[in-house]
């Protein structure tokens, strides 16, 4: 007989959408303490909002002296709580937008996305769009119009900055710089595009300020990196615009980085299609067959070429994968991609399947990028992952020195890969990167992996 339990028992509709709650005193409009003394307990995991049915409401508070109407929930009790923000204030709400919220969580999995609804939330503070959504995008499949809702203004001014900053390095007309948003742009649109605000928003005060140094690399490529990884339908059409134009600036400063932002443009722009653009190649079992059986080179190597990146992939009858990047560079190289150091391309390679193959999970290597006057040039190879799989070249490169949080596994495994970079080279490239970067230990599995 199998057991299989009870069923589990459904959540309840209203719950925090906060991480942090504060108990509305009896006594007064005053608020009790964050999470009632336990600020390290996440009030969506508290068991009060599991074993009991609380209602969606607002309440009226006094917070620094003054009243407001904050996001709330009431117990059947008549125990009110509020619900608070970063700072350990109450979420701001208007008794439209508390209601909105109310008929939102009753209607979880068939959420609307009308103009209507779009409008009310954009009326309400940011901290209630962005907790709102970051439940909307861990539970649920909501329509991405909803995103739009998002204080994206801020993302639009943003780019559109960064980009004309750029413009005006380069000497083109009429390019002045644009002011920056109040505020900055925080982390209000992870639940749409995560990673994208950050770097977006250091990649702005940077070229703002003409911070040296190395930063810039790590910045733009995480930028991009976001993009490529976005659902771009959850952003408006002119935050799209926007970003559009900034990787288009981007294309325009680095030759190094004009695929993966060329690409990203394309993305949201949304004019043409990606697959003739991506660097992202099926190798099937005809292809793979024909190089063990010893057909002559010239049919089992695929060239993918887009100016100014030319790759080859080779499969070599002893069943390597041999792959071999170069960039037609600017004679005079950009002094911020000097000062961030060597350059490493991740090549990501995947099982074939069905679906989107950037969603597929994979192994991603790292190809050093040495430079010679006019070109950056790379080669990898690697055992045939099997008799079809996917090769992804499409991610921006990133200086060395910020691939500090990769897994070392993927350098250890990236190092040898690298067939053609010698052992003086790598520690010349490694041997001045601060100690916790795990390069030093890659760079010691692979002397000791010579001996």
């Amino acid at each position: 007989m199998n057991e299989t339990g009870p069923p589990p028992r459904p959540r309840p509709a209203h719950r925090p959408l906060s991480d942090w709650i504060a108990r509305v005193r009896t006594t007064g409009p005053e608020l009790g303490a964050v999470n009632d003394g336990s600020e390290r307990t996440d009030a969506r995991t508290m068991r009060r909002f599991t074993e009991q049915a609380w209602t969606r409401t607002s309440a009226v508070v006094t917070w620094q002296g003054e009243a407001c109407r904050a996001l709330a929930l009431r117990a059947p009790d008549g125990t009110t709580v509020v619900e608070l923000d970063d700072f350990g204030g109450p979420v701001p709400v208007s008794e439209a937008g508390a209601a909105l919220v109310a008929r939102l969580e009753s209607a979880w999995d068939s959420l609307p996305a009308d103009p209507a609804t779009v409008a009310v939330l954009r009326a309400e503070s940011p901290a209630l769009r962005y907790f709102l959504l970051h439940r909307v995008a861990r539970e649920t499949h909501a329509p991405p119009e909803l995103f739009h809702c998002l204080p994206w203004e801020r993302v639009t001014a943003t780019a559109d900055s960064a980009a004309a900053l750029l413009r005006a390095e380069a000497g083109e007309a009429g390019t002045g710089a644009v002011p920056p948003p109040a505020g900055g742009l925080r982390h209000w649109f992870a639940p749409a595009a995560a990673p994208l605000a950050g770097p977006l928003q250091v990649l702005e005060a940077g070229l703002r300020s003409g911070r040296p140094g190395p930063w810039f690399g790590r910045e733009a490529a995480h930028l991009l990196s976001g993009v490529l990884a976005a659902e771009t339908a959850r952003l408006p059409r002119t935050a799209r615009h926007a970003l559009a134009g900034l990787a288009d600036a981007l294309a325009a400063a680095d030759r190094a980085l004009h695929h993966s932002a060329s690409l990203a443009a394309t993305r949201l722009r949304g004019t043409g299609p990606v697959a003739p653009v991506a660097f992202r190649r099926r190798l099937d079992p005809d292809f793979v067959l024909r190089a063990s059986s010893g057909v002559p080179a010239a049919h089992r190597t695929e060239i993918v070429e887009d100016w100014p990146v030319t790759t080859g992939l080779t499969v070599t009858a002893g069943g390597l994968l041999e792959i071999e990047t170069e960039i037609e560079d600017d004679p005079a190289p950009p002094a911020r991609r000097l000062a961030d150091g060597p350059l490493f391309q991740p090549v990501t390679l995947r099982p074939a399947t069905d679906t989107d193959a950037s969603s597929a999970p994979g192994t991603r290597l790292w190809m050093a990028l040495s430079a010679f006057p006019g070109s950056l040039y790379g080669f990898l190879a690697v055992p045939v992952p099997g008799t079809t799989f996917d090769v992804d070249l499409d991610g921006p490169p990133l200086p060395l020195l910020f691939l500090d949080r990769v897994p070392p596994a993927e350098l250890e495994e990236s190092l040898p890969a690298n067939e053609r970079v010698t052992l003086s080279q790598w520690h010349h490239m490694i041997d001045g990167l601060p100690q916790h970067h795990p390069a030093h230990a890659a760079l010691a599995a692979y002397e000791s992996g010579r001996t």
